[in-house]
């Protein structure tokens, strides 16, 4: 069974847009960096943040040029195999070739979904919390990535992570964090609601309203989804007017 966490995002009280496979600054864009993903055939289907960046070729690659530098999440499907996933950190220019294929290697880690992992797990999250509330932002980081290797797939688990990097006004890493908690829960509100507050910030205010609507239809009981729909609703028209 997945573990759940129990922490949340109430924490943020404000103000987000739309995914976007590639994004760059708007005022100093950084140069683009390009990945080269190896897969193990032909026809392997690839994304990069939540959105389909195309197939492997005859050769088993996949070129992608002009990816933002910073964090992505890059995961693969190949005929007849389980999806693989990976977190990269492409720097700007830098050209980086991702072999997908590479074996993991040897943990000593609990196996997923043993009592020794969900008891680590437990402990990784419980020290996170702590962490948060005494500000040690970077610390928690570290402590909520270590669950992540135990429990990628952990909905909740990428939430917490974007939200530490709400707090610590990380907006791209944020936005990356919540894409990936939709991804492996799209009803996942509260990841709406920060992927919303995420785009926010980086000036996209439709993709903002698109996912705080959403995180409104998901759980349209909660009043602060709506309150800040509305607020950034009246945001948006208030700064199309003045462009006219």
């Amino acid at each position: 069974m997945m573990f759940k966490v129990l922490f949340g995002f109430a924490v943020l009280l404000a103000s987000p847009a739309q995914p976007a496979l590639l994004w760059g600054g708007k005022t100093h864009e950084p140069a683009t960096a390009q990945v080269t993903v190896r897969g193990r055939a032909p026809g392997c289907a690839v994304d990069l943040d939540g959105q389909s960046a195309g197939k492997t070729d005859g050769k088993g690659l996949l070129v992608l040029r002009e990816v933002a530098p910073g964090d992505h999440y890059l995961h693969i499907r190949c005929p007849g195999e389980e999806e693989k996933s990976s977190l990269i950190s492409p720097g700007s220019g830098e050209n980086l070739a991702l072999d997908m294929n590479r074996p993991a290697g040897s943990s000593v880690n609990p196996s997923p979904g043993s009592a020794g992992a969900t008891l680590e797990l437990r402990q990784l999250v419980q020290q996170a919390v702590q962490l948060r509330n005494r500000s040690k932002l970077d610390e928690a980081v570290v402590c909520l990535r270590k669950a992540l290797v135990l429990d990628p797939g952990n909905s909740d688990l990428h939430l917490e992570l974007g939200t530490t990097f709400l707090l610590s006004k990380d907006w791209k890493r944020a936005r990356i964090e919540m894409l990936e908690a939709i991804r492996n829960d799209p009803t996942n509100a509260n990841a709406h609601n920060g992927l919303g507050f995420a785009l926010e910030k980086m000036g996209n205010l439709d993709g903002a309203l698109q996912h705080y609507r959403m995180a409104t239809q998901l759980e349209p009981d909660d009043a602060t989804y709506r309150t800040r729909y509305l607020d950034t609703l009246a945001k948006s028209a208030d700064q199309k007017a003045k462009k006219k």
